[in-house]
């Protein structure tokens, strides 16, 4: 048999994106605060992966409220 084709977005979809979607927003505003703060002791890879793991985390957050 085969599977029925599904049209509208679920719930589960819509998870599994904001567990992707975040990190990438994080880690991007990681180098856009690099790019807009001048100072010679910001490391962009520090900023870059601290974003990208805060990213992470309030994903892991929103997955825990909602599933």
């Amino acid at each position: 048999m085969t599977r029925a084709r599904r049209t509208r977005i679920q719930k589960n979809d819509v998870l599994t994106w904001v567990g992707y979607i975040l990190p990438v927003l994080g880690g991007l505003l990681g180098v856009a605060f690099v790019n807009v703060n001048h100072m010679e002791f910001i490391n962009p890879v520090w900023a870059v992966g601290g974003g990208a793991i805060l990213g992470w985390i309030v994903a892991r957050l929103i997955r825990r409220i909602l599933g």
